[in-house]
């Protein structure tokens, strides 16, 4: 074996194991075990929607990219009001400040806008103020028996007239 080939497998062989370290440290961070990234989503449901997101922690959003435009408050106010969920504009930019727009719709949704449910899902959401101890968006969506996905609700679900459709039982 020449130099050159020698040379050429061991960088071959180096590759192959940083790869292999990376798949290996990527699912131990994905079992249930690890505490920097629980799946908060269902595997049988990805939603094109939800990749637009980056994955929430069950602490709520509090940095200065997470605050709402009036503009995204319009839009899911009146995405929630077609579909039947009036809330004030002064909660919806509350909840989206401390959850995003996407927490505040699924909030909304699943509370079917009761403010005693909405309340409860803040509680699982938010946890006891420990670390780890709030739930994840698909966590409790499973805990609910709902779809975890907003696309029926904001428009970017394609099949509108799904059963399945967010906040509605499986």
């Amino acid at each position: 074996m020449t130099r050159t080939n020698s040379f050429g497998l061991a960088i071959l062989l180096a590759l192959i194991l940083v790869a292999s370290a990376a798949v290996v440290v990527t699912r131990a961070l994905e079992t249930p075990g690890g505490e920097a990234s629980q799946s908060a989503e269902p595997e049988e449901s990805a939603e094109p929607e939800e990749s637009a997101e980056p994955e929430e922690s069950a602490e709520p959003e509090e940095n200065s990219d997470s605050v709402p435009t009036a503009d995204e408050i319009a839009h899911a106010g009146d995405r929630l009001a077609a579909n039947g969920f009036e809330v004030s504009d002064e909660l919806l930019t509350e909840l989206a400040t401390n959850y995003g727009v996407g927490g505040a719709v699924r909030i909304v949704a699943w509370s079917q806008a009761n403010p005693d449910r909405m309340a409860d899902l803040r509680v699982m959401r938010d946890g006891d103020g420990s670390e780890g101890s709030g739930m994840g968006w698909g966590q409790i969506a499973k805990d609910l028996g709902v779809h975890p996905g907003i696309g029926s609700i904001m428009g970017n679900g394609g099949d509108h007239e799904s059963p399945n459709g967010s906040g509605e039982d499986r």
